[in-house]
């Protein structure tokens, strides 16, 4: 994967947030602590999903309403972002990829 592609993406999920924060969390197997947060949103790690839909990720955050978020590769180099349902404090939110492409970053935008 090239590192523009990933600054571009990176940048366009900041851009849809506006003035606020977004919150990104390492898979569970690779995260220590297993929770980021920000000033009102605090999001376990999400979990990798696989399902006839294809390949997506949840998230479960607490604070404010919010929606997850999953940034998608494609085996020809295309990434693209893709939006979960929104969901209550203490809810989650999963958002899917189409089928094969692989989730490579996913977090959760508060509301």
């Amino acid at each position: 994967m090239k590192i523009c592609f990933r600054t571009a993406t990176v940048g366009m999920v900041l851009a849809l947030a506006g003035a606020g924060a977004v919150t990104g969390a390492a898979p569970a197997s690779a995260s220590s602590s297993g929770t980021t947060a920000t000033s009102s949103l605090s999001c376990d790690a999400w979990q990798y999903q696989r399902g006839s839909r294809g390949h997506g990720a949840s998230i479960t955050c607490h604070g404010s309403s919010f929606t997850g978020y999953v940034v998608c590769h494609q085996p020809a180099g295309n990434l693209y972002l893709r939006f979960g349902n929104r969901a209550r404090s203490g809810g989650t939110s999963t958002a899917w990829c189409e089928l094969n492409a692989e989730v490579v970053e996913a977090g959760a935008l508060p509301f």
